[in-house]
């Protein structure tokens, strides 16, 4: 807020130093000593000694607008004070110290927060305005505007609606005395305009707004095109219109706000001061009109804008901590939405921030506390921290000190610590904790006028807890109360909400609840019907309406509901879509790996189980196969074989081609946050300045490219024969999958898990599982998992635990598949494809055993059956897709990568062995300085076969991350390797240590390891390992492997034989080296 009477206009509602003295400091501090030393020598009575007084002060104000130093302003305020205590026996300057004194406390209460300034301020102003101003040059008008805007300022600090009256009816009164079309007339105007809009800020009532748009619109009028004024004009009127778009939903009224935003930005050069609050609110504009739509676009706009402000803003701004704040609710919002996990850590590195200028006492730290509050609720919702639950009621309760009964903001602040309060509860059963929620949200819902936009959140808060209150205590006024408010919620809702599906869900949920505790069947119904809205409503996000469909299949599987299986079908076809709202794989990865997403990571073998048990066999196996390895699915469909699209029209199968490439460009891209150059890349609070966003960027390009690929399809689609093109695979095609042997797939559900057989033209066989299947596989996983990270290689005590590993798997896996391929006429020694989902995607099943058998030795499933691994049949038909090239030899050419150290002496000799074995002219080798990650990928589409004998890196967590270890430590990952296409791969041989282990990230169904991702490359075979490796296992597992490969000298040798040969080496290492369990179990083979 600026005070400065001495002039004819006024500022904006902000500070600067007032009276303006700028003299240097070298001048200043000799004068201050000066006058004080005269002030000592004047007796205490004098009459000078007023005079003197003021003159100090005003230096104290000098020197305060050079350091910013408080104690200056301090001893200026005292200075001017004694001064008129003293009287300085001349009324006009009386009257001009009393100005003095005002605007330094200004000064004092814009920059400190000091909220008893604030008191003196109006009191002062209120006494000035009837002293006889003209006699100090003082324009009447301008004290008056000043009190006026005080008055304003007390109501939004705390929250006086009569001051904010008082304000407005004194802003009407000096508008009547001033004549039309001149500076101070408009002046007036636009602070009348102000007024209203900041009594609708806090009141809410339509009436004042629309006041304010009246008056905005006035002031725009009158304004003259080229009047410097007028971009602040069409940014005021754009922000009240945008304010009546977030209160009535009217989008109408949001085009137009972006109109005048965009003008008023236009007619401001780069570099002028006011174009960064036009940004600023432009900024927020884009964040209303993304709750309201849903569109990434604006949150990125939103976000973009706000880092522009930031950069621009400088250092020691009054109004820093807003811009701090308003940037970190959008990435807030960006990682609620996209699971950017960094863009959540940004968020409250800038809250915090924001609060270090807002100490205890400043008149906008409450905004900084609810903001801070929100991203560490966010955070403990991802991370399941209870500290950073508890530092969020905490703030929430900070934030509730500080707005007292009957401000405007209290019934936010209420409904903001409720939600905290309800995940207290979740966490903790305590029912306190919904007590105290219930309580909070009464008040707030009393303080809210009936039938109001802001009402709906806080009863449909208030009807969950009355749920979460019913449960404790049985109280049936608790179930009719949360009905209520649920069906009015509901109603408060217009038309086109996004937020729609969210509360007909919880409502849904709820009523699930009470069916389940009461009986009552009405209660399903109505849950299932809310539950069908809320999915097929067109407004909400697939986010949200994925959320409804889940629920709803738990609610219809759990009753045996004849919608369970449409509940699956309709969860399983938005599943996709919510995954592919992130545009790389690694944000997708982000958002199925969360805490807050486990409930979808479960669906896909909930629905086969649930298909299963209605012997529906086909239907579980799409479904399974339409919801895992949905990372890889998805950038496999835009590598989708275009051999018969060429046939019928290569015009459209070029532009199929050409945008997939773009996509899959930005899907695989690596997201690195970087600063543009600035002399430090920081501001004095921390906080990261000139920070370029490249997601924002490749969200818009590959929003841009879905949009263009979505068309094509649909072109495609209408072509004759091409009518399944890009839809979920049929079984009838999937089951080609087995066209080389069968494929065992074993689904893992808490509701009931099988192993189903998939054969090349017959019915699918299914072998029922014991019904502790799913706990003691969930349990074998975990302590072999907790064994492996606590042990060494060749530990005992590891050894143990996975033999009972692998006894207890043949039990459960190994011993009924094998009986049921016996029983269905599939002979020993025969290919088989293992596919295993959840948890039981990290144990070693093809080591099942001892299997019992009509011999007398003990033999595993892999010595009974040939057996390799696939992620998905769809990975094992495109294993097998396209057609190959080979020398005139039919010899195909190796690549070998090696990088040998002290802790790998035996690859010299590994890598000498195999190009003995393959021949010399066969072989091509990088090792040293050539073996970097550049030169690899350069080389792999060269050759055929490639042998890597390196360090393999796991990233826990970070599964894209992994990586080969090469020259100087650099590191070939696994998400640059996907960026391969390689068209003549064959057969990857891995002898690096974790190549086929899965990060431990919580999402073992898309198995994300460096052998998946060098089969999705283009490698038909690939072999590797799901553990550390001993270094001297590779020598002797190559010579066995490759020896099996060219046996009897053979000039022809095909990866369709790796599978039989990589069983020979691990045989050979049991036999001859008599080897651990854990180094020839620790081998497998994926792909055909």
């Amino acid at each position: 807020m600026v005070f400065n009477v001495n002039h004819g206009t006024q500022g904006s509602s902000k500070s600067q130093a007032s009276i303006q003295r700028t003299d240097s400091l070298d001048d200043v501090d000799p004068r201050v000593n000066r006058l004080q030393a005269q002030a000592s020598t004047l007796p205490f009575r004098h009459p000078d000694r007023a005079v003197v007084a003021h003159n100090i002060a005003t230096n104290h104000i000098s020197r305060y607008n050079a350091t910013r130093q408080k104690g200056d302003l301090d001893q200026a305020i005292v200075g001017f004070a004694e001064a008129l205590l003293r009287g300085m026996n001349h009324p006009p300057m009386d009257i001009l110290t009393f100005d003095h004194l005002t605007r330094a406390l200004v000064t004092r209460f814009n920059d400190f927060g000091t909220r008893k300034d604030l008191d003196h301020i109006i009191s002062y102003l209120r006494y000035l305005s009837n002293l006889p101003l003209g006699v100090a040059g003082i324009k009447r008008l301008n004290v008056l505007n000043g009190l006026a805007d005080a008055l304003r300022c007390r109501f939004e600090v705390g929250g006086r609606l009569e001051d904010i009256e008082d304000s407005i009816s004194l802003l009407r009164h000096v508008i009547t005395m001033l004549p039309p079309a001149t500076d101070d007339y408009y002046l007036i105007a636009n602070n009348l305009a102000n007024a209203w809009r900041t009594k609708y800020e806090q009141t809410d009532e339509s009436e004042d707004l629309t006041e304010a748009i009246s008056h905005y619109r006035a002031v725009l009028t009158s304004c003259p095109l080229d009047n410097p004024s007028r971009p602040s004009c069409l940014r005021s009127l754009a922000d009240v219109l945008t304010s009546r778009s977030e209160r009535s939903g009217d989008l109408n009224n949001a085009e137009d706000a972006a109109t005048l935003y965009q003008e008023s930005l236009d007619l401001l050069e780069k570099e002028h001061p006011k174009r960064m609050w036009v940004l600023m609110d432009f900024a927020s504009f884009h964040n209303i009109r993304f709750r309201q739509t849903n569109d990434p676009e604006d949150l990125e706009k939103a976000i973009s804008r706000y880092r522009e402000v930031l950069f621009l803003c400088p250092p020691d701004h009054e109004r820093k901590d807003e811009v701090l704040k308003n940037l970190g609710y959008s990435l807030t919002n960006r990682f609620e939405n996209f699971g950017r996990t960094e863009c959540l850590e940004e968020a409250i590195s800038l809250y915090r921030a924001a609060l270090r200028i807002c100490p205890r006492g400043h008149p906008r730290r409450r905004e900084s506390l609810r903001g801070l509050a929100h991203a560490m609720h966010a955070r403990c919702r991802r991370t399941h921290s209870i500290e950073d639950l508890e530092e969020a009621i905490n703030l929430e309760r900070e934030n509730l000190a500080l707005t007292p009964p009957g401000h405007t903001m209290r019934p936010q602040v209420l409904y903001n610590l409720s939600v905290s309060l309800r995940t207290q509860y979740t966490w903790t059963d305590d029912v306190g904790y919904v007590e105290e929620a219930i309580e909070h949200l009464y008040e707030a819902s009393k303080l809210v006028k009936s039938g109001h936009p802001r009402l709906q959140r806080i009863l449909d808060l208030l009807a969950g807890n009355l749920v979460y209150h019913f449960i404790h205590r049985g109280a049936d006024k608790d179930i009719a109360e949360a009905i209520k408010h649920y069906r009015t919620s509901i109603s408060l809702m217009p038309e086109g909400h996004p937020q729609v599906s969210s509360t007909l869900t919880h409502f849904a949920c709820d009523l699930g609840v009470i069916f389940s505790l009461t009986g009552d069947a009405k209660h399903r119904e109505e849950a299932i019907t809310l539950h069908r809205s809320a999915v097929e409503y067109p407004f909400s996000s697939a986010r949200d309406k994925l959320i409804s469909a889940k629920s709803w299949t738990v609610i219809a599987h759990d009753t045996r509901h004849s919608s369970a299986l449409t509940a699956y079908r309709k969860a399983l076809s938005l599943l996709q879509c919510a995954i592919d709202l992130g545009p790389t794989v690694q944000t997708r990865h982000e958002y199925i790996s969360g805490r807050d997403t486990e409930y979808i990571r479960s669906l896909p073998m909930d629905a086969a189980s649930y298909a299963i048990e209605s012997r529906a066999y086909e239907e579980a196996i799409e479904m399974l196969e339409q919801g895992r390895a949905l990372l890889w699915s998805g950038m496999r469909s835009l590598r989708t074989p275009l051999e018969h699209l060429h046939e019928v029209d290569k015009s459209l199968a070029d532009e199929f081609t050409e945008i997939s490439q773009a996509l899959e460009a930005i899907i695989t891209t690596t997201h690195v946050r970087d600063f543009v150059q600035t002399p430090a890349g920081m501001d004095d609070n921390g906080v990261a300045i000139g920070r370029k966003d490249t997601f924002a960027r490749d969200l818009a390009e590959k929003r841009r490219l879905s949009e263009e690929l979505d068309k094509v399809v649909l072109r495609i689609q209408a072509l004759p024969g091409l009518e399944n093109f890009w839809r979920p695979i049929p079984f009838r095609h999937l089951q080609t999958a087995a066209i080389g042997g069968p494929v065992v797939i074993i689904n893992i559900s808490e509701y009931c898990s099988d192993i189903l057989i998939v054969r090349s033209n017959h019915p699918v066989v299914p072998i029922p599982t014991p019904t502790n299947f799913f706990d003691r596989v969930t349990n074998l996983a975990y302590q072999l998992s907790e064994t492996r990270k606590s042990y060494r290689l060749e530990s005992k005590k590891y050894d143990r635990v996975l033999r009972q590993t692998l006894e207890e798997l043949s039990e459960l896996v190994g011993q009924p598949v094998a009986n049921r391929l016996m029983e269905i006429g599939i002979p020993e020694q025969s290919r088989i494809w293992l596919c295993p989902t959840s948890v039981l995607a990290s144990l070693p099943i093809h080591a099942a055993g001892p299997i019992s058998s009509h011999i007398n030795v003990k033999r595993y499933l892999c010595d009974i059956y040939v057996c390799s691994y696939t992620p998905s049949l769809s990975a094992l038909i495109a294993s097998r897709s396209g057609n190959l090239s080979r020398s005139a030899s039919g010899r195909p050419s190796l690549l070998i990568v090696e990088q040998p150290d002290e802790t790998l002496p035996g690859v010299d000799s590994e890598t000498r062995s195999i190009g003995s074995l393959v021949g010399s002219g066969f072989v091509t080798r990088i090792a040293g300085e050539a073996a970097t990650p550049e030169n690899v990928i350069a080389h792999l589409p060269m050759h055929p076969w490639v042998h890597f004998a390196c360090h393999g890196v796991l990233q826990p967590g970070r599964p894209f991350d992994s990586s080969f270890l090469l020259q100087h430590n650099t590191r070939l990952t696994l998400l640059r390797i996907a960026k391969s296409h390689l068209r003549i791969a064959e057969l990857a041989f891995l002898a690096a240590c974790h190549t086929a282990e899965l990060s431990e990230d919580g999402t073992p169904d898309e198995v994300l390891h460096l052998t998946a991702a060098m089969q999705f490359s283009g490698f038909r075979s690939v072999i590797g390992t799901m553990w550390a490796m001993p270094d001297e296992d590779g020598k002797d597992l190559s010579e066995h492997f490759y020896s099996k490969m060219f046996a009897a000298g053979t000039q022809v040798a095909s990866y369709e034989q790796s599978a039989r040969a990589l069983r020979h080496a691990t045989q050979k290492l049991r036999t001859e080296k008599g080897v651990s369990l854990e180094r020839w179990v620790n081998f497998v083979h994926y792909g055909a």
